[in-house]
């Protein structure tokens, strides 16, 4: 009787293993109990699904590779609070970004599971084919790590294997437009006129809910920030569009949408091709803010914190800017990209060398990405990375601040402070900053000094950052041109558009919406047409 009792539980340690080790991991990772349910139901419909399989070597491979596809769902939903998005699959040649603490821990658990499965090789268990194949028909309708990847996989191959109608007149039209705003008086935000020269931060994953003025935690994580809140002039409310980096850079700077996201299945994208062949795909395809400064006598330059030739650099490029620095420019050769306190000093080099002409300087930080840690300035005890990492990055900033308030371009030259995009909503940031956003869509930063700028605070009321170029050229004054912008200047109190409180990341739109409690809400919404013809535009 002992000997058959032993018999038995080995027979189902393969399932049981694997079912208490992802057990284990989700009761800390999620308080989601349908999530739980819908791992077990579809580990114990699997197990018991292959069982017909006769061939122990080809029932052990599938169940291998089953157990690495849970194990990749669980890492997502340890990491990131849900299950593995198309987003997360078309950066995954940027892995490196996400640090070395989270690479090493989903080595580990997809290593464990690995290890756990072939405990199925020690199992003689049989079942009836037909009551084994059931069980395994059932498996394909639950909405569980499985069901979510082939889903994800089939919207990221919607992603490859997008094709812009290059021959888009016909469409474009319906966008084109021949000015960038409604006129409005600024003299109450800008006394003295319109600035000289731009400088836009754009901070890498940042949401408004980190900076203390507007969580009202008393962390004191951001205290430059929060002083420019006193100084500056300041917009709330303000969404972002889109998500990620390719798509948030790109975007702000010419008020649209666009589709891809990094990767391209005929080998287009941006993570796939030199200067040469992204220029080709990419140039003249929508007219944006460096483009249309040019054309009124502006030195444009982007900084990015990358190397030299990279994805991003080359995608810049094709904007165009005058100029795309990497970090090879400034003698950095850590890691993949320069720190925040590196950039920032970078932004000081090219900014001293400014003169003459009128200038626009965009900087991409991305020392605050998700996954990274601070490598300089740590908050209190430095437990908490998400603290660290954009405690760090106030103080960089605070010192370029204070250099630019003492150089001789503060009077004449406008500094802009907003973000990419938001922060990715995973389990740690949502605790560290006691928020519930459940969306890659939420409130950041647009905070404006120098330049003589009067301090205000202006309620965006939820508009997002398609407004961010019609805001900059009607702040310098520049206005009629070909455009396909898709936003509103946050000056222009007559402008309407359609996309103003639409964000779009893909296949994923939202909606940012007013509720009767007087706050904005992010809602999921269905696909728009216009939207989609746009991306035959833009790419």
């Amino acid at each position: 009787m002992k000997l058959y009792k032993i018999d038995s539980f080995i027979k189902y340690l393969p399932v049981l293993a694997i079912l208490i080790f992802t057990l284990t991991i989700l009761s800390f990772a999620t308080t989601k109990i349908e999530i739980i349910l819908y791992f077990s139901a579809e580990i114990i419909s699997f197990f018991f699904g292959i069982l017909f399989i006769k061939s122990k070597g080809a029932r052990g491979g599938v169940w291998t590779l089953f157990c690495v596809i849970v194990g990749m769902q669980v890492c997502s939903i340890v990491n990131t609070g849900d299950y593995i998005i198309p987003l997360t699959l078309s950066n995954l040649s940027e892995f490196q970004a996400v640090g070395h603490k989270i690479s090493f821990q989903v080595s580990i658990v997809i290593l464990s599971y690995v290890m756990l499965s072939l405990l199925i090789y020690k199992s003689e268990l049989k079942a009836p084919k037909v009551i084994s194949f059931l069980l395994l028909l059932s498996f394909t309708v639950i909405n569980g790590p499985v069901h979510h990847l082939v889903s994800s996989l089939y919207q990221y191959y919607k992603q490859l294997t997008y094709k812009p109608n290059y021959n888009y007149p016909k469409i474009a039209n319906k966008f084109l437009k021949f000015d960038f705003y409604n006129y409005q008086d600024l003299k109450d935000y800008f006394p003295s006129g319109a600035p000289k020269n731009i400088i836009v931060i754009f901070t890498e994953g940042m949401s408004a809910k980190v900076i203390d003025k507007e969580n009202n935690l008393g962390l004191n994580i951001t205290p430059n920030m929060d002083s420019y809140y006193s100084e500056g002039l300041v917009f709330k409310n303000y969404f972002n569009h889109t998500a990620a980096t390719f798509r948030g850079l790109r975007g702000q700077l010419s008020s649209g949408f666009q589709y891809r996201d990094g990767v391209d299945g005929k080998g287009e994208g941006f993570f796939q091709n030199d200067n040469a062949t992204v220029s080709k795909n990419y140039n003249n395809r929508l007219i944006s803010l460096p483009e249309i400064l040019k054309a009124n006598d502006y030195n444009s330059y982007f900084i990015a914190a990358t190397e030299v030739h990279s994805n991003l650099n080359t995608l810049m490029e094709t904007m165009p800017f005058q100029k795309v620095y990497g970090m090879e420019d400034f003698n950095w050769h850590q890691n993949d990209r320069m720190s925040d306190k590196k950039i920032f000093s970078a932004l000081k080099e090219v900014v001293s060398k400014q003169s003459g002409k009128p200038f626009f300087i965009s900087i991409y930080s991305s020392g605050t990405h998700h996954g990274m840690d601070s490598p300089d300035e740590k908050y209190k005890s430095g437990k908490n990375a998400f603290y660290n990492k954009f405690f760090n990055y106030d103080y960089q900033l605070g010192q370029f601040v204070n250099w630019f308030k003492n150089s001789p371009r503060y009077n004449d030259t406008l500094l802009i402070i907003t973000a990419d995009h938001s922060t990715f909503p995973v389990p740690d940031f949502k605790s560290s900053f006691n928020t519930s956003s459940d969306y890659f869509v939420d409130t950041i930063p647009l905070i404006m000094i120098g330049a003589g700028v009067k301090h205000r605070t202006i309620d965006a009321y939820g508009n997002n950052s398609l407004s961010l170029a019609p805001t900059i050229l009607q702040i310098l004054n520049i206005n009629n041109g070909p455009n396909y912008f898709l936003g509103c200047s946050l000056f222009d109190l007559t402008c309407s558009s359609p996309y103003s409180h639409l964000s779009v990341i893909g296949d994923d739109f939202y909606k940012i919406i007013k509720g009767k409690d007087g706050q904005y809400h992010v809602d999921t919404t269905e696909p728009q047409k216009d939207v989609v013809d746009y991306y035959n535009v833009s790419g």
